[in-house]
């Protein structure tokens, strides 16, 4: 690995701050990012500055074909079945709170999450354990605890894949198993794993899983959903 053309790739690693090189290690709260995805960037403001999805036009057009083709990148790189599984949003927070609210919880259903989530993983069930859910918290990683919690009016488990707080991970095919076979859904927070090693939801039969383009190199303001159920 040759880092100092790795460090070429990222043009604030080319400047100065108080006269020192600058070294960046706040990836887990979100990445740098290299000249290629700034580049691309600018080519969409300057070059086809339009509406995706909507618009009749030739700009318009070519907004859809780099949609699709993100998408498909996506769908290749977390091994989906279709590109149709995946949608855009504005962050991981987004997405949870998208399926937080969509399963029509009611009073009495119950949500396991773990004691090490991050904010976006653990809000949106407390906001919805004011309005008669169960929220519940597991130990991280500890699969026997898991078990323990499971009863028939748990609906979802859902879990961080890699911690934040100090970069441990779940077995998630383990705990994702344990879900499922106690007839429950389950959301995997992958915002931290996503970016650093293989995420492959088939292999790991998830039923929701959400990351953030601000932690992987991609521009803020992009996250993602998968979901199929």
């Amino acid at each position: 690995m040759n880092v100092e053309n790795i460090r070429k790739d990222f043009p604030i690693l080319q400047k100065k701050v108080a006269g020192m090189p600058v070294i960046y290690l706040d990836n887990a709260c979100q990445s740098l990012r290299p000249i290629q995805v700034i580049n691309r960037i600018n080519e969409y403001y300057n070059d086809f500055p339009a509406c995706g999805e909507r618009s009749m036009h030739k700009l318009g057009k070519k907004v859809d074909e780099g949609v699709a083709a993100a998408r498909k990148s996506l769908q290749n790189l977390f091994n989906a079945k279709s590109p149709d599984d995946l949608i855009f949003t504005k962050n991981a927070t987004e997405a949870i709170n998208i399926v937080a609210h969509a399963l029509d919880l009611k009073k009495g259903d119950v949500v396991l999450t773990t004691d090490k989530e991050h904010n976006s993983n653990l809000i949106p069930w407390q906001l919805l354990a004011q309005k008669g859910i169960k929220h519940e918290v597991v130990e991280f990683n500890n699969v026997d605890a898991l078990n323990d919690k499971l009863t028939k009016d748990v609906k979802i488990v859902s879990m961080v894949h890699t911690s934040n707080l100090d970069g441990t991970s779940i077995n998630a095919k383990e705990m994702i198993k344990a879900a499922h076979d106690n007839g429950s859904l389950f959301m995997l927070d992958a915002c931290q794993s996503a970016p650093h090693k293989p995420v492959d939801v088939k292999a790991l039969d998830v039923d929701f899983m959400a990351c953030s383009g601000h932690k992987m190199l991609g521009p803020s303001g992009i996250g993602l959903l998968y979901g199929t159920i």
